[in-house]
């Protein structure tokens, strides 16, 4: 399946063990070889106090996944990894989640 950013962003994102992580907002290529490097999510406000992301009443918390943590994409991109598995991903900022 060919998919473009435009028709991917605003997915939902499903951990394996089921829980909904938030929603792709962007995807980050590898420059040498074109290919989809990782995916920005925008987390859900629980989801992101649960794995430790930094967010404010303002700023939803955000997350780097790379993409070997995609099981499958379909109408929603679901991941290899329950949400414990996440910890330690790093945020759009690069600080690692506790």
């Amino acid at each position: 399946m060919r998919l473009s950013d435009d028709n991917i962003r605003g997915r939902s994102i499903i951990a394996a063990d089921g829980q909904v992580v938030g929603e792709i907002t962007a995807l980050f290529l590898e420059s040498d070889t074109w290919r989809v490097e990782s995916l920005q999510a925008k987390l859900g406000k629980d989801i992101a106090d649960q794995i430790g992301a930094d967010r404010s009443m303002f700023h939803a918390g955000t997350l780097e996944i790379p993409v070997h943590m995609v099981q499958a994409v379909g109408d929603t991109v679901v991941l290899s990894v329950p949400i414990e598995g996440l910890r330690g991903e790093k945020d759009i900022d690069n600080k690692e989640t506790p």
